[in-house]
């Protein structure tokens, strides 16, 4: 993965900011292995956790204390990812620092790390960083970072202030957002694209897209830049098998869904759906559901789970005692809530019924899933499958399989994921949570 969808343009990692164990922050050191079986590529969006089937452990944290130099306004974030090596950001002096990091071990893999300004930086599928310096500790260019961390050469800055590595190759998008340009590590310029607006490019499941700021999105074919799907004031949500755009609002809201044809998708819709949105959240599949005046209209909920490599529902669910609101995604299972404000869990890739969950207490705000942000879910979305939720003050895992709670940790800050890892964040530091 590589910085795929961290975010509309780079949120520190990729699923909506939640809590986090600020007990834990003052104790934990760097250096302890994480442990766990290995695992596939994870994707942010997909809401995919490695085992988090107890309580974790903290395996490392990186703070002032591991990071030279860090200080300034700004938080410590993970940038990009490629296997084992995490770059990691951080401010320093005037600008920023980055500096690779062994996920395994919590240890950095230079001596030193590059500090670039106003500048980016990025790992490519070679796990070469290229680096855009401005105002930095070398003069002002594009650089490849060896593995010792010393900045070789690779052209000239060309104005450029964000970076992102498309293949072997690195987008670079210059000060203004609006010109980017897909150039070799060693500088060659293999195409060049204009945008009306600031471009946001990320990469999830290796496809291009560039979300501006006046609201448009695009997938580019990252060969030449041209564009396989537009769409304005719209989203873009990619999957292993396809792409979903949901463009407008209210009746005039549209939904399109892309297949995958090859390494890329599609520019042919197989499936167009108005007045229905997209129910947000991270999973492996898209969940539709109706939206607009229409919707207002219906005294219960309906939802259908959708296959974006053809389009076709996999599964619906009507209920008159559904609601319509406050369904939460979460990696291969969904929770679906009822007009008395319990809930059903369902496995998202074929609606096997799993667990119950009875109505919330109002006095225990921290585990009511009306108010909670999904982490993601280990296991596979059978009844073993274990969903992590948190507030701003817990991060909790519960059981699909039951509806109840297997395991929860006070919080203080952000909680996010990472290739499957969790990930806590408070104020200037960051912690790993080793899978359990």
């Amino acid at each position: 993965m590589s910085r795929e969808d961290f975010s509309r343009r780079r949120r520190p990692f990729g699923i909506a900011a939640v809590g986090i164990v600020g007990s834990l922050l003052l104790v934990v050191v760097a250096g302890v292995v994480l442990w766990g079986p290995a695992a596939p590529a994870y994707t942010a969006g997909d809401g995919a956790l490695r085992g988090y089937g107890s309580a974790p452990e903290p395996a490392w944290t990186l703070d002032d204390a591991t990071l030279p130099g860090l200080a300034g306004e700004g938080r410590v974030t993970v940038d990009d990812q490629r296997g084992d090596d995490w770059l990691v950001a951080y401010p320093s002096d005037y600008g920023r620092a980055f500096v690779p990091i062994d996920v395994r071990t919590g240890l950095p893999r230079w001596p030193e790390p590059v500090r670039v300004g106003l500048g980016d930086c990025a790992i490519n599928a070679e796990h070469r960083i290229g680096c855009a310096v401005k105002n930095g500790d070398v003069p002002d260019g594009f650089y490849l970072i060896d593995d010792d961390g010393r900045a070789q050469s690779a052209g000239p800055l060309d104005d450029t202030a964000s970076v992102t590595a498309v293949g072997r190759n690195f987008l670079r998008v210059n000060q203004f957002g609006r010109q980017a340009s897909l150039r070799t590590p060693e500088g060659a310029t293999l195409w060049n694209r204009s945008f009306a607006a600031t471009a946001y490019p990320r990469l999830p499941h290796n496809t291009l897209v560039v979300d501006t700021a006046d609201g448009r999105g695009f997938i580019l074919d990252k060969a030449d830049g041209e564009s396989i799907v537009e769409c304005d004031e719209c989203d873009v949500w990619v999957y292993t098998g396809g792409a979903v755009t949901q463009s407008g609002a209210g009746a005039q809201r549209e939904l399109r869904v892309y297949p995958r044809t090859g390494r890329e998708i599609s520019s042919t819709p197989v499936r167009t759906a108005p007045s229905l949105t997209v129910v947000p959240g991270p999973a492996a599949l898209p969940i539709f559901t109706g939206t607009g005046p229409g919707q207002l209209m219906e005294t219960s909920g309906r939802y259908e789970v959708v296959d974006p490599a053809t389009g076709a529902g996999l599964w619906q669910l009507g209920d008159p005692e559904l609601s319509k609101v406050n369904a939460r995604p979460c990696g291969t299972v969904v929770s679906f809530r009822m007009k008395d404000d319990s809930r059903r869990f369902y496995t998202l890739a074929d609606g096997r019924a799993l667990g119950a969950m009875a109505p919330p207490s109002y006095l225990d705000p921290d585990h009511n899933l009306n108010l909670l942000s999904c982490v993601g879910s280990s296991g596979d979305g059978g009844p073993d499958t274990k969903v992590l939720f948190a507030s701003r003050d817990k991060l909790s895992a519960f059981d699909a399989g039951s509806g109840a709670l297997v395991w929860d940790l006070d919080i203080n800050g952000t909680v996010d994921s990472v290739d499957g890892y969790v990930v806590l964040t408070q104020g200037q530091s960051i912690t790993v949570l080793a899978p359990s």
